[in-house]
C-alpha cells in the first residue's frame, strides 16, 4: 500500500491515514487531496508519507483525487502548524482551518473574469470601416477600439463602451457580424497602486541612531525591541529597514494589530514601495485572500507583506525581516476559535526558523516583552523624543467627584473639558473623545426592583442601542426592542452608564456647530468603513471623533490638539492582573494622538481617583515606574513572566454537569500539579448562549518542563471528556 497521513480541517487531534491508488499520482506533503470521511468528501492537506505499518484491523480507505500538481503548503508552514498544535494544545485540523483561506480548502474559489474585445484577425480597421460605411455608431466603436489598441490587443469591452459613447447593443451588433470578437480573460480582484513612488523621507539624527543600534543589536540577538515614545517616528525607521531588505532581495512581513492601522499605513507604504506592497487582512473577501495566497506562492520576487495576525500563515519565502508593530496589543492574540495563538510568539518562532530578524515596536511594551529585553533575551533600542522635537502632550486629570459635587457636569462632560473643547474648536483644531464602551448605555435598570433587562441566553445585562431602538447582547448578538417598563415588576427603567452613542448625542447638544464622527464596532462593519472615517477626519471634514479603543491604535492626525478620556476608572477597575498595564498602555496610546504636528497637544482624563498610581505614571510618561511596580507584584503572586499560565474553560449546556466536570477536573489536576492549579472559578459571565461556564487556571514555573506539563494536562482533560459526555474543555495557553 502507498500510505499518506492527511490533515483534515476538523478539531480532531490526529491526522488520518489513507491509501493512494496506483492510478493516482503519489502526492507530496503540502498538496491537497480529496478524501472520503464517512459519507462525506473532504479536502485535506498531505502531512507526510507514512512508513510505519497500520494494524491489520484498521480499514484504510483510498483517496479520491489529488488536487494539485505541486505543494501549496511548504515544509516550513507544515512545521509551523505542528509547533502551534503542540504549543497551543489544539489539533492540526484547527490550525489548518485558521491558516488557509476558506476558498482553498473548500474549493470554492472562482477566478474573476472580464469581457475583452478585439478586431477579428480576418479584418483590418480599414476593411472593417469600409464594410460599415452606413453604420456610423459601429464605426465610432471601431475608431475607439483602434485608438485604445492600435496593435490589436484585446481591450476591456466595458471601457470601449464607455469611451465610445455607444450602447452595448452597438458592440453586440459588431460581434454578431464577426467584425470584432469577445474574449474572457482572468483579471485580478486586487486594485493595483497607480500613484507615484518616492524615496523614504530622510531620517532625523535620533532615527538614524536607532537604525544603526538595531542593526548592531541584531548581530547578537534574533529579536530586538524598539521602545519609542508615541510620534517618535518608528514607522520611518521601519521603512528604512524594509528598503534595505527589499534591496538585498529579501521579503518583509509587517504585522499590525488592527485593520484600522492598515488603512493609513498602506497609503504611506504604497508611496515608497508601490506594488511591492501586499495587504492581507480579514476584511478582504475569500476570493481576494485566495488570490493573495496564490500570488505569493507563485511569485518569488521580494515583497512587503502587511497584515493582521493571520498574515503569519502566508506562504513566504526569502524573508529577511519580521516587524511586529504595537507588539503590546491584545489583538495579536486569537481568542476563539482554536488555535488560540499569539501572533507575536508565532512571529518570533517563524523568524528563528527563517533565519530572519525580528523587530518588535511599541511606545508601551508588554511587561513580558520588556522583561525579555532587560534580561538580555532580546536586544533593546530606545527612541525617547518625538520627531521634530514636538513635546509630549500635557496631561491634566479632572476630578469627577469634585465636578459632580459642585454640579459642574454637562451630561458626562466636566466644566473644564467643555471649555477646553470650545477653545480648541475655535482655533480650527480637532478633538478625539475616547470611551471604551460602545452603544448608548451599558444597561437599563429598574428604579423599583433594581434589575436590568438581561439576555435570555447569557448572564449579562442588555446594552442599550438607542438609534436602532433595541437592547443588544454584546456576547451572543441577541436583541430585543427597548422595554418601556421593567419586564420583572413593571417599574420605570433608568439609563445607567454611557457609551459612544450616548456621547454622540451629548456632543451634538453641547457643540451644535461641530461636525462629529463615531468610530466603533457598530459604525465600522462594512469593508470600507474604517478607511472612510479615517479619511474624512484626516481631511478635516469633521471636528470631533468619538471612539472606542480603535482610536488608540497608532493613527496619525495632524490637527488633533485635544484628546479626552471620559472615564478612566472603567479601564482601571478590571478583575485582571493585567488591568493596570493595559490601562497605562491604552491611556498612553490615546494620549499620543494629540499634538503630533506643530504645537504641543493636551490630554484631559476624567476620573474619580486622581491619585491613582497608574494615572500619575501616565501623566509623567513614566513607563519604567509602571514596569518595576508590576514586575514586583507579578513575582509575588506567581504571574508571567515568572510563571507560565494556562486557562482551562469547562462548558456544558447542563448547569450541574458543567459544575461537576469542573470539580472533577480540578481534583485530578490537583493530584498532578498540586497548588499550581487554582480552585474552580465562577467567571463574571458564567453563561453564554445557554452554555454554562467554569474556569481553572494553571500556573507553572517558567523554568519547569512545560512540554511535560502540557502532556499531563491533556491526559486529564481527555479523561474528563470521556466521562462527562458533551463537555467542552477549551485550553488557552498564555492567555491575554
Amino acid at each position: 500500500m502507498r500510505l499518506i497521513d492527511v490533515i483534515l480541517p476538523l478539531a480532531i487531534r490526529d491526522s488520518y491515514t489513507y491509501n493512494v491508488p496506483e492510478s493516482l499520482m503519489y502526492p507530496q506533503p503540502g498538496m491537497r487531496v480529496l478524501v472520503p470521511l464517512g459519507r462525506k468528501q473532504l479536502t485535506g492537506i498531505v502531512l507526510s508519507s507514512r512508513t510505519t505499518p497500520v494494524p491489520a484491523t484498521i480499514q484504510i480507505r483510498d483517496i479520491i483525487a489529488v488536487l494539485d500538481d505541486r505543494p501549496i503548503v511548504s515544509p516550513l508552514q507544515l512545521r509551523l502548524w505542528q509547533w502551534m498544535s503542540r504549543y497551543y494544545l489544539c489539533s492540526l485540523g484547527e490550525v489548518l482551518a485558521a491558516a488557509l483561506p476558506a476558498g482553498i480548502i473548500d474549493d470554492d474559489y472562482k477566478a474573476r473574469t472580464e469581457q475583452y474585445i478585439r478586431l477579428t484577425p480576418i479584418y483590418t480597421y480599414a476593411r472593417a470601416k469600409e464594410a460599415l460605411s452606413r453604420a456610423p455608431k459601429q464605426i465610432a466603436v471601431l475608431d475607439c477600439l483602434s485608438a485604445l489598441s492600435p496593435d490589436g490587443k484585446p481591450v476591456e469591452r466595458r471601457l470601449v463602451i464607455e469611451q465610445s459613447g455607444q450602447s452595448t447593443a452597438v458592440v453586440r451588433a459588431l460581434e454578431e457580424r464577426g467584425i470584432i470578437e469577445k474574449i474572457s480573460q482572468s483579471v485580478s480582484r486586487l486594485t493595483p497602486y497607480t500613484g507615484e513612488t518616492h524615496p523614504p523621507l530622510p531620517l532625523s539624527e535620533a532615527q538614524s541612531r536607532a537604525v544603526q543600534l538595531i542593526l548592531s543589536e541584531w548581530q547578537s540577538h534574533e529579536v530586538v525591541l524598539l521602545h519609542g515614545v508615541t510620534s517618535s517616528g518608528k514607522t520611518e525607521v521601519y521603512i528604512h529597514l524594509i528598503q534595505q531588505q527589499l534591496t538585498a532581495g529579501q521579503s518583509v512581513l509587517y504585522l499590525v494589530p488592527e485593520i484600522a492601522l492598515t488603512t493609513q499605513l498602506t497609503d504611506r507604504l504604497h508611496r515608497v514601495f508601490g506594488n511591492d506592497l501586499v495587504v492581507y487582512h480579514s476584511r478582504l473577501n475569500t476570493n481576494e485572500r485566495v488570490e493573495i495566497y496564490h500570488r505569493l506562492l507563485e511569485n518569488n520576487s521580494p515583497k512587503l507583506i502587511i497584515g493582521v495576525r493571520s498574515a503569519v500563515f502566508l506562504p513566504m519565502t526569502s524573508v529577511g525581516l519580521i516587524i511586529v508593530d504595537e507588539e503590546h496589543e491584545t489583538s495579536y492574540k486569537q481568542q476563539d476559535p482554536a488555535p488560540r495563538y499569539h501572533a507575536r510568539s508565532v512571529a518570533v518562532m517563524l523568524g528563528h526558523w527563517l533565519h530572519a530578524k525580528v523587530l518588535l515596536g511599541t511606545a508601551t511594551p508588554s511587561i513580558e516583552t520588556y522583561y525579555n529585553a532587560q534580561s538580555g533575551k532580546y536586544g533593546l533600542v530606545s527612541l525617547t523624543t518625538r520627531y521634530a522635537g514636538i513635546a509630549l502632550p500635557a496631561i491634566r486629570l479632572i476630578d469627577l467627584q469634585q465636578q459632580y459635587h459642585r454640579k459642574e457636569m454637562y451630561g458626562h462632560f466636566s466644566d473644564p473639558l467643555v471649555d477646553k473643547i470650545r477653545e480648541v474648536l475655535s482655533r480650527g483644531k480637532q478633538v478625539i473623545l475616547f470611551q471604551n464602551r460602545r452603544g448608548y448605555a451599558p444597561m437599563l435598570q429598574c428604579s423599583q426592583c433594581g434589575h436590568p433587562p438581561r439576555c435570555v441566553q447569557c448572564d449579562v445585562p442588555l446594552t442599550l442601542h438607542k438609534k436602532e431602538n433595541e437592547l443588544r447582547c454584546h456576547w451572543c448578538g441577541y436583541s430585543h426592542p427597548i422595554f418601556t417598563l421593567c419586564p420583572d415588576c413593571g417599574g420605570e427603567l433608568k439609563v445607567r452608564g454611557f457609551g459612544t452613542e450616548r456621547l454622540e448625542d451629548e456632543v451634538a447638544n453641547l457643540f451644535p456647530e461641530a461636525k462629529v464622527l463615531r468610530m466603533d464596532l457598530d459604525t465600522t462593519r462594512s469593508k470600507t468603513a474604517y478607511q472612510d472615517i479615517i479619511n474624512r477626519f484626516s481631511r478635516h471634514e469633521c471636528d470631533i471623533l468619538i471612539g472606542t479603543q480603535m482610536v488608540t491604535k497608532g493613527l496619525h492626525f495632524d490637527d488633533v490638539a485635544l484628546v479626552a478620556v471620559l472615564n478612566a476608572d472603567q479601564l482601571l477597575n478590571q478583575p485582571d492582573f493585567r488591568a493596570y498595564e493595559r490601562a497605562f498602555q491604552m491611556l498612553s496610546q490615546v494620549a499620543g494622538r494629540a499634538g503630533r504636528k506643530g504645537q504641543q497637544g493636551e490630554v484631559f482624563i476624567q476620573t474619580f481617583d486622581i491619585h491613582h498610581p497608574v494615572l500619575q505614571q501616565v501623566i509623567a510618561h513614566d513607563y519604567m515606574s509602571l514596569y518595576h511596580t508590576q514586575l514586583e507584584e507579578r513575582k509575588a503572586f506567581l504571574f508571567p513572566p515568572f510563571h507560565r499560565m494556562t486557562d482551562i474553560t469547562v462548558k456544558h449546556k447542563n448547569y450541574a454537569t458543567a459544575v461537576q466536570a469542573a470539580i472533577a477536573l480540578q481534583q485530578r489536576l490537583k493530584q498532578v500539579f498540586g497548588a499550581r492549579i487554582s480552585g474552580v472559578i465562577v467567571p463574571s459571565v458564567a453563561r453564554v448562549q445557554n452554555t454554562h461556564i467554569r474556569l481553572l487556571r494553571l500556573r507553572i514555573e517558567a523554568s519547569a518542563n512545560i512540554a511535560e506539563a502540557k502532556r499531563l494536562l491533556m491526559e486529564q482533560t481527555d479523561y474528563i471528556r470521556s466521562v462527562y459526555k458533551g463537555t467542552q474543555i477549551l485550553i488557552d495557553v498564555d492567555p491575554q
